[in-house]
Parts: C-alpha cells; structure tokens; sequence
C-alpha cells in the first residue's frame, strides 16, 4: 500500500511543503517526511488530518489503486435533473470520486448564474461544446463560443450561465474532485441557477 507516495503526490499537487503540510495538520516534520517515505505507519486519526488538509478522503490514501481503466458508457452516465426538467448534469468520470472529475452540464436558454459564485481549491476547465455561454471568474467576464475554453484557478469565485437563446452545454473538468449540484430553480420567477461548481469542502 503506498500511502507515503499517495501523500506526497497530493502535497505537491497542491504547491504545499513539508513544513506547511506539517503547520496544516500539527504533526512534525520529520513525522511527515517519514510516512511519505513509508518509514512508518499513521494512525486513522493522523490520516484523517491529512486527508482534510490535502482535500482528499481517507479512503483514498489506503484503498489499493485500481489500475484497470474505469469506462463510463453514454448509456450509463449518472445523471441528475436539477430544477425539475431544467437542466441536467451528467457525470463522466469515474465514481466513487478519484482525485479528476468531469462533468456535463446542459444550460436552458434564458437560464442566469444571478450574483451567486462559489469558489474551491484547485484547478478548473470549462469547455463549451454547444452553444455560448458566459464565464465570470473574479473581476473577469468571458463569452465562450462552441469550442471555446477556459482555464482558471478555482479558488476564484466563479460561475456560469447560457449567454444566447438556445440551450448550451458545458464539459467541465476539476482537480481535485469538488463537484456538488447547486443549480435551483426559483418558484415562480425565470429559471435561475447557481454556479456549476462548488467544494464540497467548503460552506
């Protein structure tokens, strides 16, 4: 079981050094510098520390890597109805949640993000594959054309909505896996909805 280079490779991935990893969950150093070199062995309550400060789950430091390539048919794509028949996401990565995920989200016509943005850590990239759609991304507001992607550090509070008047549909790719439905849809008023993505680490 590589726990140590599991830990390691998260704690890079997130620009993190061996001191703050250390600073994050109270642990030592040294302590940290020798379970990433499976010099010893945590306990369940060290992992967990470590877990919520690398922004990843328990289970996924000590469940042996599945290295057999996860297929995700069209057929079979996990898909959620949001706001009744409004708008509809799709999940085309693997579940349970490894540390990439990517989605589908279809945004009706007429559909807004409002004022509400959310924001988590990590990266993020939005693809618009039909339709346009408008981006706000901190102080910057993009129009993505079919075909059109952007780029962004998620910790910028973002969100997105359908910029034209037929239905446009996103592929949106995070890292880590943070994705969590927040789209509703308001009694009585035009569609509304939040943005496509928020951590589920974060209130």
């Amino acid at each position: 079981m590589q726990i140590g280079k599991k830990i390691r490779d998260l704690r890079l991935r997130r620009g993190l050094t061996v001191q703050q990893l250390a600073e994050a969950t109270g642990l030592s150093k040294g302590f940290i510098s020798q379970v990433e070199n499976n010099r010893t062995s945590p306990s369940l309550a060290t992992l967990q520390d470590l877990a919520r400060s690398l922004e990843t789950s328990v289970a996924y430091l000590v469940v042996e890597e599945d290295r057999v390539p996860h297929v995700v048919r069209a057929a079979e794509r996990p898909r959620l109805q949001i706001g009744g028949n409004t708008s509809c996401v799709e999940v085309l990565s693997a579940q349970p949640k490894r540390n990439l995920e990517l989605v589908m989200v279809e945004l009706p016509a007429g559909v807004t993000a409002g004022d509400k943005r959310h924001y988590h850590h990590g990266e993020e990239v939005v693809l618009c594959v039909e339709g346009r759609v408008s981006l706000t991304c901190g102080d910057h507001v993009i129009v993505l054309e079919t075909g059109d992607s952007c780029h962004y550090d998620g910790r910028v509070p973002h969100a997105a909505e359908n910029a034209g008047l037929v239905p446009a549909r996103v592929i949106i790719a995070m890292t880590p896996a943070a994705f969590e439905p927040m789209f509703r849809v308001q009694a009585g008023a035009p569609h509304t909805i939040d943005s496509n993505i928020a951590a589920s680490t974060v209130s």
